[in-house]
Formats: structure tokens, C-alpha cells, sequence
């Protein structure tokens, strides 16, 4: 039996967070399409108390992490990787990001080949201090220098990295991650919940997303207060960990019309796609946005940044805005009729991308590694 161990979640299942999605989806589909694989998850947050568990198959595995700034997922990683050679022997070690890749030489000493995701630059979030965002850009280096692998989750990403580093060009492969949501009928279950927001279907604009700076969430309040008149109102749905100056800055807007809504996963995520009448994501950057390919799969109208993550989706000219413009964002809403930011031809691309055919590639590169 291949033996796989992942590294570099926080937790599954209805953890928020990008990796924890992607985790969630993944590796359940990876053994129900090769049984003769083995997974197991190292994460760092339990699960309803429980520190060992399965979750459709796949063994997690929680192994708290030290709560220092900056420096949990560095720990966590280096522990993690001790413990699965002393009582796991995987064949393959799965690294989710750069910060994990850092200690992608000592996964290879350790005799795991070893798989990295690089998900997004993450040293360019701003909420990093000088220490975090130079051990990131470490992780990257050594991602590059020692993975055996390295998967980008989309193409901006891989020619980002060619650019920095143009060498070693043949350990790189992109797989875009899917997003497409499991659609839920309509019924009395989405009417309780729309109810429970205060929200009616098609009266609200909606975005998704960690509650971080990097997500344009205060342009995108800025832009809704500068709004004409409407009746519609904002929900914001998400969460962070940690209640930080920029969470404070922007739910001090939390009002009647401007909701937040925590987070939401599942037919509740779904159902609050299908109704919502706009989806907007004003990211300042993206490593590959779940937030349009889950909109996609809804056929929701999207507004989006103008990043190279966003223009992979091919979307409607009509879609797109200038990062950071307000007064450009908030002409995008108080646009008459939001069809005009549907598009169609993206949401059929994206209705092949799907979380099994992701599955699919990932069991193609564990096979060729094996």
C-alpha cells in the first residue's frame, strides 16, 4: 500500500482557509479513485476534541502546534515530520505551502519524496513582521532547490516562480485547483438560513473570504457606502483566527445592511452563492481564488480584482476592476442589471474542473513518483 502524509492544514473537516478546502476535498476523492493509497493528515486543530480520527477514510492525525506569531506552522512542520518518520514511514510526504517547504531538504533526508503546493507568495501578505515573511521567502528557495516535486495551483503562480527562479524548471507542474460547490436544491433548509441572516435571495452582494488585508475587504465597504441608493445589502462571509487590527477596522461597519456572517461551509456556503445576487472579491492577490471558482459553479455574477489569478478564469471583460479603485468598484455596483457580470463560457471552463479530475492529477504525480 502507497502511503501519503500531508502536512500544512490546520485542520478538517469545515476548517476556513484555502488548504483546509482543498484538503477537505482532495484526498477523500484521491482514495476512493486508487484504494491500493494510504493518507494521513498531520494537522494542528482538533476536530470536535477528537485527536485522532478518520474523515471519509483518510487518518487524521492533531498534533498541537506552539501558539508563537509567525512561527506556528514552522514548528508544527518540523515536529510533524519527525513524528510521521518515527511512527508513520509514509512513501510520500505532501507539504501545503512554502512556509511547510522549508523543510523540504530535511523531509528528503528524512527519506520521504516529497511533495510541495505552492499555493500564493504568501511573504507578500502584510500581515506578516520582517522574521515570518523572510522565513517564507527561505520556505520558497528551498521549495525550489530540494522538493521532488512542486505543484502550482495555477499558472500565474508557476510563471511567477519561473521568473524568480528559472532553474530547475522540470520539477514544476501545475494543477489548478477545482472550487466547483455541490449544489443544494432549493427548499425549506435554505429558506431557514437565508431567514436566520436577515437576507433574501438576489437582495444582497456577497463576499467570501478570510478576514484579511489582502482581501479588499475595506474597499469593497468603502465602495458599498458610496453606493446610490439600494436596497440590497452586503454580507461578508468569513472568519480569522485571530481578532487583529484589521478585523476590528473593518466589523466596526457591521450594521443592519453591512453583515457579517462568519464562516459558512458545505450546502450553506452553496446556498448562499446560489441566492446571493453579486459576488465581488477585490483581492489585492491570489495564488488561485476558490471564492470565483465556487461562484462560477453557482452561476453567480462576479466582480473581481484585476490580478493574473482572477484573469485565468476568463472572465467577461464587464467583471473586472483596477485593485484598490473604489470609485471604479463602486460604479461596478451600482450597475442596473449584475447579469452583465455573468459569464457564461467561464462557467462552463470551470464546470470541468472538477475537485475529481484534481484528484485525478494528483494520483498521476504520486504514481510517477512511486
Amino acid at each position: 500500500m502507497s502511503h501519503v502524509c500531508v502536512v500544512g492544514t490546520r485542520g478538517v473537516p469545515n476548517f476556513v482557509g484555502g488548504v483546509e478546502t482543498i484538503c477537505q476535498k482532495l484526498y477523500p476523492l484521491i482514495l476512493k479513485e486508487s484504494p491500493s493509497y494510504k493518507v494521513t493528515l498531520i494537522t494542528r486543530l482538533p476536530f470536535e476534541q477528537q485527536k485522532s480520527y478518520q474523515y471519509k477514510k483518510v487518518d487524521i492525525k492533531v498534533i498541537k502546534a506552539l501558539k508563537i506569531s509567525g512561527f506556528e506552522t514552522f514548528f508544527h512542520t518540523f515536529v510533524a515530520l519527525c513524528y510521521a518518520r518515527i511512527f508513520i514511514h509514509p512513501k510520500i510526504m505532501h507539504l501545503h505551502g512554502i512556509g511547510p517547504g522549508f523543510f523540504s531538504l530535511f523531509s528528503r533526508l528524512l527519506g520521504f519524496k516529497t511533495v510541495v503546493t505552492h499555493h500564493s507568495p504568501d511573504y507578500k501578505r502584510p500581515k506578516w513582521k520582517w522574521y515570518a515573511k523572510l522565513i517564507l521567502k527561505l520556505g520558497e528557495l528551498c521549495t525550489v532547490l530540494f522538493a521532488s516535486r512542486i505543484i502550482c495551483v495555477s499558472a500565474s503562480v508557476k510563471e511567477e516562480l519561473d521568473a524568480r527562479f528559472p532553474f530547475l524548471l522540470q520539477k514544476r507542474l501545475v494543477i489548478r485547483n477545482a472550487g466547483s460547490l455541490n449544489h443544494v436544491p432549493a427548499g425549506i433548509e435554505q429558506d431557514t438560513l437565508l431567514k436566520e441572516l436577515g437576507l433574501e435571495p438576489k437582495q444582497y452582494i456577497l463576499a467570501v473570504g478570510r478576514l484579511d488585508a489582502t482581501k479588499g475587504f475595506d474597499n469593497l465597504i468603502e465602495a458599498y457606502l458610496a453606493m446610490h441608493p439600494t436596497k440590497l445589502k452586503l454580507v461578508i462571509v468569513g472568519d480569522n483566527y485571530i481578532a487583529n487590527d484589521y478585523v476590528k477596522k473593518i466589523t466596526q461597519f457591521s450594521s443592519e445592511n453591512i453583515i457579517f456572517a462568519g464562516a459558512h461551509t458545505g450546502a450553506n456556503l452553496a446556498t448562499i452563492y446560489q441566492n446571493a445576487a453579486l459576488l465581488v472579491n477585490p483581492s489585492y492577490m491570489e495564488g488561485y481564488c476558490l471564492v470565483v471558482a465556487e461562484a462560477l459553479s453557482a452561476n453567480t455574477p462576479i466582480v473581481a480584482s484585476d490580478i493574473p489569478a482572477h484573469r485565468e478564469f476568463k472572465l467577461n471583460e464587464e467583471s473586472y476592476v483596477k485593485k484598490g479603485d473604489v470609485p471604479a468598484l463602486t460604479a461596478k455596483l451600482n450597475a442596473e442589471d449584475y447579469s452583465i457580470y455573468r459569464s457564461k463560457s467561464a462557467e462552463f471552463l470551470q464546470s470541468n474542473n472538477t475537485w475529481e479530475a484534481n484528484a485525478h492529477e494528483h494520483l498521476n504525480l504520486f504514481n510517477s513518483m512511486l
